[in-house]
């Protein structure tokens, strides 16, 4: 009988069931619902489309309630995802119908007090919509990721509703110091934090502006840069300033120029993993076609003297053309001359090339962040 199987036997089969069968598993009796709520709360992602059309974000919204109407659940949810997808354009006329749903999310979360993961996309940019909104009043004592987008003013210059900065996110990662992985994709301010806020940060992905004014002091060693605007030679200085090296280090979200690279082997010379998206194929040398327009990039990999692996996927095939096996050799071969650490190379083609122990460049099919 299933009943009679130990409760880590049901865990291991609950958690290969839909929540449709999970919710009906809740009704066959105490124990049966206590392992079957485990495993539909522990982790709660919702991806929510939410269109002009039908603006109320239903899902989010019977989530707040079933979760503030069953005080035991609390305890049980550990990860949660909450990701709206919207219309282009203003974001006003989302406001009437989001507002609940908003406040019912932000009562959530206040009673969500042993959450280790929070990550928060809700995709009303330019809206009268901050981080206080979502998190205020929200202690999280065992958070280690937190990410948040979708709000505020974002990259836009002139919002109607965000003139000034508004501090609540500082505020909040102020009162988390357990935070160990920060994702503010978005945020394009300055974080006013003290020097013994966030004190266990390893990891950052976000505007160069907020990471100029993050990294200073504090153990960040992997670092993904996004936003549409340059990275400055200043900001670059004060990423520099960490407690510890940045190691991997990911622009593929920004457009990177071999000035760029230049800029970031000055101040960065630690780089031990880096992926970027190519861009400005007239910086380059004019001789060069197709994929072999990337044997440019031989002098700036030189300056990387730790540079262990250089992920060019990122970068769309439609800007080099489609390089042969033999290009993507030659090329390695190249590049190791000029970077003895190089091991591995990720190319446009998404093809892996690895150095072996005997200094000889083989294909794999086999993503490399799979195997490490």
């Amino acid at each position: 009988m299933p009943s009679s199987l130990p409760t880590e036997t049901l865990c291991t089969i609950f958690e290969y069931l839909p929540p449709g069968a999970l919710s009906q598993l809740t009704l066959v009796s105490y124990r049966f619902r206590a392992i079957a709520e485990r495993v539909l709360y522990t982790n709660i992602a919702i991806l929510e489309p939410i269109p002009h059309s039908n603006p109320v974000p239903s899902r989010t919204c019977r989530c707040c309630e079933t979760i503030l109407q069953n005080p035991r659940l609390t305890a049980l949810v550990k990860r949660l995802s909450v990701r709206w997808q919207t219309d282009p354009g203003p974001h006003d006329q989302y406001m009437p119908y989001v507002a609940p749903a908003l406040w019912r999310l932000n009562r959530m979360l206040r009673v969500l007090t042993q959450l280790e993961i929070l990550d928060i996309s809700i995709g009303l940019v330019g809206a009268p919509i901050t981080a206080q909104t979502i998190l205020d009043g929200c202690r999280f004592p065992a958070l280690r990721l937190f990410a948040l987008c979708g709000v505020g003013r974002g990259g836009l210059r002139h919002p109607a509703h965000h003139t000034c900065s508004t501090p609540s996110i500082d505020r909040f990662l102020a009162a988390t110091p357990s935070i160990r992985h920060l994702r503010l994709s978005d945020h394009f301010e300055p974080l006013a934090l003290l020097a013994s806020d966030l004190p266990a940060l390893s990891a950052f992905r976000g505007t160069a502006i907020a990471a100029a004014s993050l990294i200073p002091g504090r153990p960040i060693c992997c670092l993904t840069l996004t936003g549409p605007e340059n990275v400055t030679d200043e900001e670059l200085v004060h990423i520099a300033r960490g407690s510890v090296r940045i190691r991997w280090l990911d622009l593929s979200n920004i457009s990177a120029t071999p000035i760029l690279l230049r800029d970031v082997s000055r101040r960065l010379p630690e780089v031990q993993l880096l992926k970027f998206k190519l861009a400005l194929r007239h910086t380059l040398h004019h001789s060069f076609t197709g994929i072999s327009i990337l044997a440019g990039l031989t002098p700036v990999l030189g300056a990387f003297p730790r540079l262990s692996t250089l992920d060019l996927s990122s970068t769309p095939v439609s800007n080099m053309g489609l390089g042969s096996s033999l290009e993507e050799f030659q090329l390695c071969t190249t590049w190791a001359r000029s970077c003895p650490s190089l091991r591995n190379v990720i190319f446009p083609s998404k093809t892996e090339w690895t150095r072996s122990p005997e200094h000889t460049w083989v294909s794999s099919t086999t993503p490399y962040y799979t195997r490490h």
